[in-house]
């Protein structure tokens, strides 16, 4: 493993599950009244959900409730294919998204192959790698606008690397790359023999049914998807898989050795769902329209305070601004919940100390406190640093 590979290993990049699992701890351990603004999508729209499974089954089960063994449910292929503009035979449906990149290691890669990882960027990419046996390393995504550099994607490959990994919207900054870029390193990717995985999970955050690589053009090209991020739809571990040709026979081929045992009672919820998609797009369309003015409204008085460094306006549901004068932002996340009852996540956890990755698909008014909380936490914070140690700048393990 290269020397980025291996300090990943040694905990430089801490786990973003685990911290997620801490946090909610001291949350709980914690004084009442705390915000959250860790989640990275809108929250569950559990009372729709709940309407559109009654409506569904309300005089016993529906046609949508059918076998997905060994298949995709055709009614989300259906569904798919229309709000993508992808061909019915170029989708696979999975057991959520983090279960489809572990998939497309498994059937396109073998040990010992190379995969190149964004960062900062999601640790699941990694992890999946690692326990599939294959090497990895990464590729820069630098602040402060987070851009895919081509020549920078091509200089660190090796003649090991079979597969490129990003995520768009980038997960943490939420920062949109362009079609074009993506076209440009899709082709240079295949000249060199190379896959790439993008990660479209917040994708729609941009706009429903927001266009990506037509699988059928760039062959190389594996897209994924999920109802988690989309419609904030976690319960229903509903994700898919776009490709074409070589690839998706491929991964059919592996699906049914290792994922054919979906859901069947949770698929048919999710197509009923996508029946219904414009509910769901409406709403959460309306949580982001309400949210995003309050969130750049208030991180712009922390750029202009010298509390972060954020380029504004945001695009997607969170975003990933430095802290001015924090080193290690673990410390600060742990000083914020005790202190000021707000939860943001270390940009530790996507290998990118120093930042802190904010999620503003809230409830405006619960936004506009969570961020008014997180400006005074980090005054507060900035002046303990320099009454302890002498200028911003140094670091302090928060107790």
């Amino acid at each position: 493993m290269s020397g980025i590979n291996n300090t990943f290993a040694e905990g430089t990049q801490i786990s973003y599950a685990h911290w997620v699992r801490d946090a909610i701890t001291l949350m709980r351990s914690g004084k009442p009244g705390q915000v959250s603004l860790f989640e990275s999508s809108v929250p569950e729209p559990s009372t729709m959900l709940a309407e559109t499974t009654l409506r569904a089954f309300r005089s016993g089960p529906p046609v949508s409730f059918t076998s997905v063994f060994m298949r995709s449910h055709p009614d989300i292929v259906s569904h798919l294919a229309a709000r993508y503009q992808v061909r019915a035979g170029n989708i696979r449906c999975t057991t959520g998204a983090t279960t489809a990149v572990s998939l497309a290691y498994g059937a396109l890669l073998s040990s010992g192959d190379m995969v190149l990882i964004e960062q900062p960027g999601f640790d699941i990419f990694a992890n999946c790698a690692r326990d599939a046996g294959l090497e990895f390393d990464f590729f820069q995504r630098r602040a402060p606008r987070f851009e895919v550099i081509i020549n920078d994607v091509l200089e660190a490959l090796t003649p090991k690397t079979r597969m490129v990994v990003l995520s768009n919207l980038h997960n943490p900054s939420g920062v949109l790359v362009d079609m074009e870029v993506l076209a440009a390193l899709a082709e240079a990717l295949d000249d060199r023999n190379v896959l790439l995985l993008i990660d479209e999970v917040y994708q729609d955050y941009a706009g429903i049914g927001a266009a990506g690589l037509d699988v059928e053009r760039y062959p190389n090209v594996i897209r994924i998807g999920s109802m988690t991020k989309t419609f904030g739809l976690n319960a229903l571990r509903c994700g898919w898989m776009f490709a074409s040709g070589d690839v998706m026979s491929r991964l059919r081929a592996h699906c049914d050795r290792v994922d054919f045992g979906v859901s069947k009672l949770a698929h048919c919820v999710a197509a009923e769902v996508l029946a219904n998609a414009h509910e769901y797009d409406t709403w959460r369309d309306s949580i982001m329209e309400a949210s995003l003015p309050v969130a750049e409204v208030e991180l712009q008085g922390m750029v202009d305070r010298r509390l972060l460094e954020l380029e504004l306006p945001l695009t997607g549901c969170t975003c990933f601004p430095r802290v001015v004068g924090v080193q290690d932002t673990r410390a600060l996340s742990r000083w914020l919940i005790a202190r000021h009852g707000v939860v943001v996540v270390p940009g530790e956890c996507f290998g990118m100390a120093g930042h802190i990755r904010i999620g503003v698909a809230l409830n405006a008014d619960k936004l506009k406190n969570g961020l008014e909380r997180l400006a005074a936490g980090l005054q507060e914070y900035g002046e303990h640093i320099e009454a302890a140690e002498g200028p911003v700048g140094q670091t302090i393990n928060a107790k």
